[in-house]
């Protein structure tokens, strides 16, 4: 059974196949008409929270790495069931995670920031190695280097 403990509220969703469906709301929910898909089926009734979103500064502006949101299908018979889950956003997708699977992603993350610290290192010793050449720039090629006319 669900744990109604972080709510003291209840919303009615209209539905096509179990007429009227009350239900209780988790505090986290926003409760929009989206979630709730009034006139939807009732196994299609969702609570989702505000997204939460992880962001960078580029030198285009701010850019949105990923995306999450707590979410709930209180009548799914689907994984994750009913229990509350957090839906990550990656690559144009949404994917559920329990707890375990966020801490194998914030280790993944982790993994590709190690990564990412290495190429930095890379493009400094390229970069440094542009610039020592730049002292001695070769200019216009010379008949016998094949630049010639």
């Amino acid at each position: 059974m669900l744990d109604h403990d972080n709510s003291s509220r209840t919303v009615t969703v209209p539905t096509c196949d179990h007429g009227p469906v009350a239900i209780w709301e988790p505090d986290w929910c926003t409760g929009s008409e989206e979630e709730h898909q009034p006139g939807g089926y009732r196994v299609d009734i969702t609570h989702a929270s505000p997204d939460y979103e992880f962001t960078t500064s580029t030198s285009r502006g701010t850019a949105v790495i990923l995306r999450a949101c707590f979410e709930q299908r209180p009548f799914t018979e689907l994984p994750p069931g009913h229990v509350p889950f957090v839906n990550v956003e990656m690559d144009g997708d949404w994917h559920p995670h329990g707890s375990d699977d966020l801490r194998h992603l914030s280790d993944t993350l982790a993994a590709h920031a190690d990564r990412l610290r290495a190429l930095a290192d890379r493009l400094d010793g390229l970069t440094n190695a542009f610039d020592a050449t730049q002292g001695s720039t070769p200019t216009a090629a010379s008949p016998e280097e094949g630049g010639g006319d």
